[in-house]
């Protein structure tokens, strides 16, 4: 897809509303819509101070398959909460690469049994592609 995509500046606008099932619902348009204009705006709320904006961006991000999401996404694995690092980890299962199995690998000791699933489900996949 291209920038003329008519809701792209729509969304990204959003990213910044005061609300944050707005900025959430925002990060989920993006990913849907599969410009990956939004990958630099979606990594920026990664940084945002509600874990649904996060998670949703996170996820966002693994749909638009961009590699300059991967270390921004590895960041994520460290996040308070556990939906956020799930996201990230589910992300990472299409847009990783090598480079991110090692902190892959830490997350198979997390305290959620979910996120624990999915970093294996994403070292799995990576290594899979890598062939």
């Amino acid at each position: 897809m291209s920038d003329e995509h008519p809701r792209m500046k729509f969304f990204i606008r959003n990213l910044e509303n005061n609300q944050w099932r707005v900025r959430e619902e925002s990060a989920e348009a993006l990913g849907e819509i599969g410009d990956k204009l939004a990958v630099k705006p979606l990594i920026k709320s990664l940084k945002d101070d509600d874990w649904h904006v996060r998670e949703a961006a996170s996820l966002s991000l693994g749909i638009l398959d961009d590699e300059h999401a991967v270390i921004p996404l590895l960041n994520m694995l460290n996040d308070e909460k556990a939906s956020v690092r799930y996201g990230a980890a589910l992300a990472l299962s299409s847009v990783g690469n090598v480079t991110a199995i090692k902190q892959l690998k830490l997350a198979l000791k997390d305290e959620s049994l979910m996120v624990r699933q999915i970093a294996e489900f994403a070292i799995e996949e990576i290594e899979n592609n890598k062939n």
